[in-house]
């Protein structure tokens, strides 16, 4: 029974991912990336319900250009940024070469990065800082790589210094799901990954906010301020609705996880 649920949802993702692509290559010479957002907004509620995952939490209340962050669990994390303004994402390149996913990737205008390069991640940020100069909120998932947690691995420090350098705000929120099925560590592939949550019955998605962004001229300030609140946010979320399934996934690398 599992396993034709998951099929149906599988065929069913990719024809919602497939449409949305469809409107997008045809619609895209005539519009603006303001459409392709609201496709993506009105897609992954459907996508969700589809695969069978329950949001719960609220929404930013009031945000403005700055930089959207939050732990990082799998490829799902995107379907639950917690604001319908229009943001841009930062995602790894080794995502564009997907089959849909990446499709659907670069119709957004996704951010790529190359994190094992310098050069990469240096250029990214210059881009980042230039988008955010126009107005634009950017969405990044600052751990860099996805682990099951409960809490938060080591944070890439590049764009907390950059925010404090430019005064951009941080607005801070994190993610729990009470099923570790949905980590995503390498080694896994895609297919492999979307099968076994589509088996699931139903996985809780859990969504914790900090409605005042997180601001300060000082870069370390902000990466201790910023750690301290996930850890706390990620720990509570943990104990009050907790995974099962953990360890589902092997995971041999070795990741030192900010207590």
């Amino acid at each position: 029974m599992r396993s034709i649920l998951a099929v149906i949802r599988i065929i069913s993702v990719f024809i919602i991912i497939i449409a949305g692509v469809t409107v997008l290559a045809i619609m895209m010479p005539f519009t603006s990336r303001k459409f392709a957002h609201r496709v993506f907004m009105a897609l992954k509620g459907l996508m969700l319900w589809v695969v069978g995952v329950r949001v719960h939490g609220p929404e930013f209340e009031t945000i403005q250009p700055g930089m959207i962050m939050a732990n990082h669990r799998s490829y799902l994390d995107v379907l639950f940024i917690p604001t319908k303004r229009l943001f841009t994402i930062v995602g790894k390149v080794e995502v564009r070469s997907w089959p849909v996913i990446g499709w659907a990737a670069r119709a957004l205008g996704v951010i790529w990065v190359k994190r094992e390069s310098k050069e990469s991640r240096r250029s990214t940020r210059d881009y980042i800082v230039k988008a955010m100069k126009r107005g634009e909120t950017v969405v990044l998932f600052p751990e860099g790589t996805s682990g099951e947690g409960p809490t938060l691995l080591p944070l890439k420090p590049g764009m907390f210094f950059e925010c404090a350098k430019h005064n951009f705000p941080i607005y801070q929120w994190s993610l729990h799901f009470d099923n570790a099925k949905t980590a995503f560590p390498p080694g896994i592939s895609f297919i492999k990954h979307l099968w076994a949550i589509c088996r699931e019955w139903h996985i809780n998605a859990y969504i914790e906010i900090r409605q005042q962004p997180l601001q300060s001229n000082n870069g370390e300030e902000l990466i201790e301020d910023a750690k301290y609140w996930w850890n706390n946010s990620l720990i509570g979320l943990s104990k009050a609705h907790p995974a099962k399934h953990s360890g589902y996934w092997p995971d041999d690398r070795k990741l030192e996880v900010t207590a």
